[in-house]
């Protein structure tokens, strides 16, 4: 059968990323960010491919399923993970999936931490903390941290597995946002104050995908041993436009989908829902991609290339398909049954998409339907 639309990861693209990532600094331990199913790419093949091909023994979900999903699926490789947000630490269950999963859940309330020094089953448990220095989402209140080491010392805890904190603005410089350089000057007062206080921090990381670009927080530059890489894993920049990097990834999806019809339109001609009318003579393909796959009415109006034509998604993107309208030149040149690459056929293409529909790649590569098929190759 002919395939309909796909998503081909190019693994080597992914090894690249990884690469690059170590050559900005080689002193860091890496911490693959694999949440929303690899940010939409395969989290299971993406996964085996890291630990098996570049070493990488450290990922990031954000729900305890999709951790039981990862241990279980590669049961056989060794590997920690740690469950970042929906960690349901307080169900019974839950517990039980942790302790006998090495799973780890990130500690973001004192409760949850309660809970972990008051259970025996978890006296030799890892303990994960992640402080709010400034994101105001999930995180330990800084003013609490005396609390929290007077807790852990009670309980006979000397040490920390993995101390934690996540930048609100990391798309921004980093040494000119003054939230940024608030954050870090926080993180840097809680890590004191932990090791003033005896408590040994045995791995810290505030450095996510923008904070790595730019080269803060890093073991080079910091105290710091571990960088958190995610949506940078996957090939696009998370920096704003101006704001100045030290990575050029490799983007590691093409979209591809294929022509089902074309047909010429006069100007006036209506097409689709909402009979939308055509700006001028020009040539209509329909592509076998619309919103059961992920691919929304907000993309209605941005520009997709093929064979060196510029076309434009033109009224309603339907639920199986979707129009676009290329200029009268292209008629002899476009034909049904063609592949139509979406994104990833040129550099910068995602990029630009990104740009005119005004929606961020994590939202365009998370959207992406299981009805599209992951197609994973090397070389």
């Amino acid at each position: 059968m002919k395939f309909r639309s796909r998503l081909v990861v190019n693994l080597d693209h992914f090894a690249y990323n990884i690469n690059q990532i170590r050559k900005i600094s080689p002193k860091a331990q890496i911490l693959c960010m694999i949440k929303a199913d690899g940010y939409g790419h395969g989290m299971i093949p993406m996964a085996r491919y890291a630990i098996t091909e570049m070493g990488i023994r450290e990922f990031g979900c954000a729900t305890i399923g999709e951790a039981l999903k990862l241990r279980e699926e590669l049961n056989e490789l060794e590997f920690d993970i740690y469950v970042f947000s929906d960690i349901q630490l307080e169900l019974l269950e839950n517990a039980d999936i942790y302790l006998k999963r090495r799973i780890i859940p990130v500690i973001s309330n004192v409760s949850e931490l309660d809970y972990i020094l008051h259970t025996p089953e978890f006296r030799h448990f890892p303990i994960c903390l992640k402080f709010n220095t400034g994101m105001n989402r999930l995180g330990l209140d800084p003013n609490d941290t005396p609390l929290i080491v007077n807790k852990l010392k009670q309980h006979g805890r000397n040490s920390v597995h993995h101390l934690i904190s996540h930048y609100a603005n990391a798309s921004s410089d980093m040494n000119a946002h003054e939230v940024n350089v608030l954050q870090r000057t926080r993180f840097g007062e809680i890590k004191k104050f932990f090791r003033d206080s005896g408590i040994t921090l045995e791995r810290t990381s505030q450095s996510n995908s923008g904070t790595i670009e730019q080269k803060v927080g890093l073991p080079e530059n910091s105290d710091d041993t571990h960088v958190r890489p995610g949506l940078m894993l996957y090939g696009p920049s998370s920096l704003n436009s101006g704001v100045p990097g030290n990575f050029e990834g490799k983007l590691v999806s093409k979209l591809e989908t294929y022509i089902l019809r074309t047909f010429e339109v006069k100007k006036g001609d209506v097409v689709g829902y909402n009979s939308t009318p055509c700006p001028e003579d020009g040539l209509i393909a329909i592509l076998a991609i619309g919103y059961g796959d992920g691919f929304f009415n907000r993309y209605s109006g941005a520009h997709l290339y093929h064979k060196g034509f510029e076309g434009v998604i033109i009224g309603r993107v339907s639920m199986d398909m979707t129009h676009v309208f290329f200029p009268k030149e292209a008629s002899d040149h476009i034909r049904a049954h063609e592949i139509f690459t979406i994104w990833g056929a040129k550099d910068g293409d995602l990029q630009s998409f990104c740009s005119e529909t005004k929606i961020i790649p994590y939202e365009v590569f998370c959207a992406l339907l299981p009805r599209v098929p992951r197609v994973y190759r090397l070389n």
